[in-house]
Parts: C-alpha cells; sequence; structure tokens
C-alpha cells in the first residue's frame, strides 16, 4: 500500500508540470468539468480531494522512506562498509527532504499533544528554531561511553532534544570524537570499532520509524481516543479548537512558512547533510500541489479561487511560487525570505479571501 502511494504522489508531482501548462494555455484554472459549473460551495469538495490527495499521501510517503532509513540502517550494521554508509546518508537525505512536506501540515496526529507534541522527536528544530546539535553530540558520545543497554525503551524515554533527525544526522555523517570527523572512512571506523554506535543508530532509526507510523495511523485508522481515522475528523469539522477545517489547512501553511523565514532555516538546519534547499524545494512542491491538485483532482483550491472571480489572486500566488523556485536555484538565501514573505502573505489575504474564509485573528507563527 505504501508502495502504491508513493509511486501516486510522484506520478502526480510530475503531472503537476502537465496540469500548470494546460492553466497557462486555458487562460484560467477554473472549468467545466462535464458536470455543473464549478462554484464557490465546491470548497468541500476541493478540501477533501487536497486531504486525500496531498496531505495524507505525503504522510504516507514520510512513513516510507522512514521505513526504508531503518532498512538501510539494519543493512549497514549487519555488514558495514563504505558504500552502505554512503547509501545511508543518502538514505536520510530523502527522508529529510521527505520530512519537510509532511511539516507544512503540521496539525492533527504531527500535533496532538499540548506537552509532547509528535513533531518535536522528528524535528527538534521546529519548536523554537533552537540548534541542538551540541546537545545531541554531547547525548552521543555519553551513550557511547556508558553501559545501559540501548534498546528500544532507552530511546523512547530520551527528550526531544536528543533524538529525531538531527541525532541521526550526526551518528550518520560525523564521528562522535572531538574533531567531529566527517569523512567516509573515519566514520566507518568508529562503527568498526565502536559497536554500541550501531545500536544507537538502530534505536534511533526506530523512534523516527515509530513516530512516522503514528501520524500515519492517525490519519489513516483512529486519531487519539476518539475512535475514527483524522482525516473523517477533520473533514466533519469537529475540531477541537472550533476552527473550520479549510481556516485550519491554510493557517499551517502561513505558519510554515513564517517558520521558514523567522528561523533562517535554510542556514540552520541539516548542518552535516547541507541538503535544506532540497528540502524547501519539495516544501514549496507539496504547497503547490495542495492549492492546484493533481491529475486525479476535479476541483481544486485555485479552481474555486477562479470560479469566485479571483484569478487574479491565482496568477498573483502562481508567481510568487515561480520566484521562491528562482531563489531556490539561485542558492539565494536572502531573496528566499522575500519571497517566502510574499507567499506567506498570500495566506493571510488573497487565499482566504478568495475562498470567502475568515481566519480571525492575525495568525503568525509566534515561536
Amino acid at each position: 500500500m505504501l508502495k502504491n502511494m508513493s509511486t501516486r504522489y510522484l506520478f502526480a508531482r510530475c503531472g503537476l508540470a502537465f496540469y500548470a501548462a494546460a492553466i497557462t494555455l486555458a487562460g484560467c484554472v477554473g472549468k467545466d468539468r462535464g458536470e455543473a459549473p464549478i462554484d464557490a460551495s465546491d470548497i468541500n469538495v476541493a478540501l477533501e480531494q487536497s486531504v486525500d490527495q496531498t496531505v495524507i499521501s505525503t504522510a504516507q510517503s514520510f512513513l516510507l522512506e522512514a521505513t526504508t532509513f531503518k532498512q538501510d540502517a539494519d543493512d549497514f550494521c549487519e555488514n558495514t562498509g563504505d558504500e552502505k554508509l554512503a547509501r545511508l546518508q543518502g538514505s536520510w537525505r530523502n527522508l529529510f527532504e521527505q520530512w519537510y512536506p509532511l511539516l507544512v501540515f503540521n496539525f492533527g496526529p504531527l500535533n496532538d499533544n499540548i506537552i509532547f507534541p509528535a513533531y518535536t522527536f522528528i524535528d527538534s528544530l521546529r519548536l523554537r528554531g533552537t540548534n541542538y546539535l551540541s546537545t545531541v553530540r554531547g547525548e552521543i558520545s555519553e551513550d557511547l561511553a556508558s553501559s545501559e543497554a540501548l534498546d528500544d525503551q532507552y530511546f523512547i524515554s530520551k527528550t526531544f532534544q536528543n533524538v529525531g533527525l538531527l541525532a541521526l544526522e550526526a551518528a550518520v555523517f560525523e564521528t562522535s570524537t572531538a574533531d567531529h570527523a566527517t569523512a567516509i572512512d573515519h566514520i566507518l571506523a568508529e562503527y568498526q570499532s565502536q559497536p554500541r554506535k550501531c545500536d544507537l543508530l538502530i534505536g534511533l532509526a526506530g523512534q523516527i520509524e515509530r513516530w512516522a507510523n503514528y501520524v500515519d495511523q492517525g490519519w489513516l485508522s483512529e486519531f487519539l481516543d476518539t475512535g475514527e481515522p483524522y482525516r473523517d475528523v477533520f473533514l466533519s469539522g469537529d475540531l477541537d479548537d472550533g476552527s473550520e477545517p479549510i481556516t485550519q489547512l491554510l493557517v499551517s501553511v502561513q505558519e510554515f512558512l513564517d517558520y521558514l523565514q523567522a528561523r533562517s532555516v535554510v542556514t540552520v538546519a541539516a548542518p552535516l547533510a547541507g541538503n535544506t534547499w532540497q528540502a524547501i524545494s519539495a516544501a514549496i512542491d507539496v504547497i503547490e500541489q495542495l492549492m492546484a491538485g493533481t491529475e486525479q483532482t476535479t476541483v481544486s483550491l485555485f479552481d474555486v479561487m477562479v470560479a469566485t472571480g479571483n484569478q487574479n489572486a491565482v496568477d498573483t500566488v502562481q508567481g510568487n511560487i515561480t520566484q521562491i523556485r528562482t531563489a531556490i536555484d539561485n542558492r539565494d538565501a536572502d531573496m528566499l525570505e522575500i519571497t517566502l514573505g510574499f507567499l506567506d502573505g498570500n495566506f493571510k489575504r488573497e487565499i482566504p479571501d478568495s475562498l470567502d474564509v475568515e481566519l480571525g485573528i492575525n495568525f503568525t507563527d509566534g515561536d
């Protein structure tokens, strides 16, 4: 099932380029789909398709990458070698680049606990923008020096600062020695001379997979003690804070964009692997897919915006996405911050106004 969802996600990504080209040729987004023309009342259809084809698909793709990483870690530790280590590093990069699209949707199963939300155990940076690399390094050194069993329960008991993607990055991309060597042969030599480091690696990888499963199951099987999948809870509009589902979705995207700017994420995240540009690019792709839909979409959020007479707003959003991609291609951090701000503003103004959505307050990240 996961492979099928991942394939569909990739197919949808490829199909998005064709869809955008069709929009340009037609001169508008909304059109008659062979039934009644699209109008403002179709927003619930667009919302449901956005959740099924983008949000849930993204959660499943992250689970697939987490499972793949765990398998690659197990394989590496069974028979360490430089090629397997290089593959493991590539697997971490894939995992990180799939995390950012999922982080766009930081609500529901990802953020269902006011004290210990799931997302913090995957990405400690997201909470306050604090870089915990020094903390992670110290924890790894202590774990390797101790005699305590590095089993699942031990890693479950760890605080969020000491697990997640950053801890795995340090375990895979550098040594635990004072010089924190990054050469493949040095990292490999430490794994071969220090058996506990593989216990550490596998334990940390298991926690990422556990949280990825938690999020996936929350969306599709059962959310907390509701007895229902969060998909159904969300689309029914039965949200704890009383907000409308479409409001929650738009605010989540806006908060993500605000976070990228406020915390200078492109210059802080993935300090050892250095693939934050690619991760942010993947997140922008999923934001565009959320609005424009996939090849399976019959009514997109852009369609509804056009149907309500807001083609100019759609053009503005698409233009700002193009500017973000140019900044990413040029590796221009200053321009990226500016252009992310433009799109952030679209999710506060043009998009909710076009969809007749009342945000209620001045939604910003504020963390």
